[in-house]
């Protein structure tokens, strides 16, 4: 295996535990309030929000043909996307028993997306001292 593959890998492997750590506090958060069997079905309806999304945006621009489709692409990924992904959990959420507020589900709805912009973050941070690593491995 080639040690860049490796590197990706282990970011990968430690971008999941980021992901089981940020799941045990957010679960342990809702328990704390009593709203733990309102929290699980909300959590797992992210799956299929998260697919119904992505469709709600590709499917469109790659119909439309050219530089529109990238057009077309981006203003669905600004504007519909975020409605749709949150309002599909404030709904859930308000369908859950106990039920969730705006708030609450909003938290569900996006941690997720800053957990993916906090790793974002962390991979840029060590781009430099991944490919000195490289380097120093002869593998670059």
């Amino acid at each position: 295996m080639h040690p860049f593959h490796l590197l990706i890998g282990l970011f990968a492997g430690l971008s999941l535990v980021a992901l089981v750590l940020m799941l045990r506090w957010e679960r342990g958060y809702f328990v704390e309030r009593g709203k733990r069997a309102a929290w699980l079905p909300v959590r797992l309806a992210t799956l299929p929000i998260g697919l119904v999304t992505a469709a709600g945006v590709i499917i469109p621009a790659r119909s439309t043909s050219g530089m529109e489709g990238l057009a077309v692409f981006y203003v669905l990924l600004f504007t519909l996307a975020p409605i749709f992904w949150f309002g599909a959990h404030w709904i859930v959420g308000k369908l859950a028993t106990p039920s969730l507020g705006f708030g609450e589900s909003a938290q569900i709805a996006g941690s997720p997306i800053l957990l993916c912009i906090a790793l974002s973050f962390v991979a840029h941070t060590l781009q430099p001292i991944a490919w000195s690593i490289l380097r120093m491995t002869g593998a670059a």
